[in-house]
């Protein structure tokens, strides 16, 4: 079915659904909480009177809500920006009495017939600007915000492979529902000082094995600089645009003592090598959680010699 015949569709079990509940994707990024919150502020605009939660973990977690089990029971819940349903942050999505999917991931998993997955989208939030488009509907500045923020994120600023016409024509759309990029841009890219700093240590401890370059960040690396690992892991893009490096990776430790790897690359697929080891995301940017000492470094190996084939 057409993605568009599917947003209708999504549009219509919005208005009968008195209760809504929306997630995304464990560790979310800001196209995760672009999508989510845009519905959020969409849904509260069209139809002030549902009730329309938004759940999960993460850095705006004060802008998260706290609902029982009941209530995802009786919900539509509508997931965002997640590939598949173990990614899902709160797993309670599945006590839904329906449930939806707005993503731009490589289709692991099919959600059911309310699966809106347009893989060729730069991001979940050029996704919804373009349904609301083709819709023909106002979606309020709150959400259009949400939604150009998540676009400009994950697009990188619309620099990579991924950015296509249509990626310029959801920013034009949004920026006439009254977003505004230079608001978006301070609010993704203005950084704290501790962020200054962890982002520099990172840049100073890389390790560059040919086409490859990575660094590793410990738990006393960021703390000490008042840095949260959520903070810490983001800052892959401090390794980007060097010259002659194919791919670049962060690996951060976690609470837990193992290893979260944030990879990146200029035009290598690399969601295959990520795949191998329980992560996954879009061909040149993905994450892996868990990582032992040992996985570890077969993993760098691996990211060596696949940046250097390609070189």
């Amino acid at each position: 079915m057409h993605n568009f015949e599917v947003f209708k569709q999504l549009l219509d079990a919005i208005e009968s659904a008195p209760i809504i509940t929306l997630f995304r994707h464990v560790n979310p990024d800001p196209d995760a909480y672009g999508s989510q919150l845009a519905l959020k502020e969409w849904i509260r605009y069209a139809y002030p009177d549902k009730q329309v939660y938004a759940l999960g973990q993460g850095e705006r977690s004060d802008e998260m809500d706290e609902v029982d089990d009941q209530t995802i029971a009786n919900s539509l819940a509508i997931v965002t920006d997640t590939a598949n349903r173990d990614r899902v942050d709160d797993q309670r999505f599945l006590l839904a009495h329906q449930i939806a999917r707005m993503d731009h991931h490589l289709q692991i998993e099919d959600f059911g017939p309310l699966d809106l997955v347009d893989i060729h989208a730069s991001a979940t939030c050029e996704i919804q600007a373009l349904m609301f488009k083709q819709a023909g509907m106002n979606i309020g500045p709150k959400a259009a915000q949400e939604m150009l923020q998540g676009l400009m994120a994950d697009s990188q600023r619309f620099t990579i492979t991924t950015v296509r016409p249509q990626s310029f024509e959801a920013a034009a759309w949004l920026m006439e529902q009254q977003a505004n990029p230079q608001q978006a841009a301070k609010f993704l890219f203005s950084r704290d000082y501790s962020t200054f700093e962890i982002s520099a240590f990172i840049a100073s401890r890389a390790v560059k094995k040919g086409a490859f370059l990575f660094s590793v960040v410990s738990q006393q690396d960021y703390l000490s600089r008042g840095v949260s690992f959520e903070t810490a892991k983001s800052q892959v893009n401090a390794l980007n645009n060097i010259k002659g490096i194919m791919i670049w990776a962060l690996f951060t430790q976690q609470p837990d003592g193992l290893y979260s790897a944030s990879l990146r690359s200029a035009k290598v697929a690399i969601n295959e090598l990520a795949n191998q080891y329980g992560g996954g995301g879009h061909q040149q940017a993905c994450g892996i959680k868990n990582l032992d000492v040992r996985k570890l470094t077969s993993l760098i190996e691996q990211l060596e010699q696949l940046a250097q084939n390609e070189n």
